[in-house]
């Protein structure tokens, strides 16, 4: 009997998360300044390989 009743008090019903607008898009505005620094030293290095190459 004692099985029956802890399972019955496990059975919690979950509150759907609510999504903060502002949160998330401070995220995707910290992961597009990311992207763009990455992008911007890849190509950088990229170019001073290719111009350390004609020498």
């Amino acid at each position: 009997m004692t099985a029956r009743a802890a399972s019955k008090t496990n059975h919690r019903k979950h509150q759907p998360a609510l999504i903060d607008t502002a949160g998330l898009a401070s995220v995707i505005a910290l992961n597009l300044t990311n992207m763009a620094t990455v992008m911007a030293s890849s190509a950088t290095v990229l170019l001073c390989l290719l111009i350390a190459k004609r020498f």
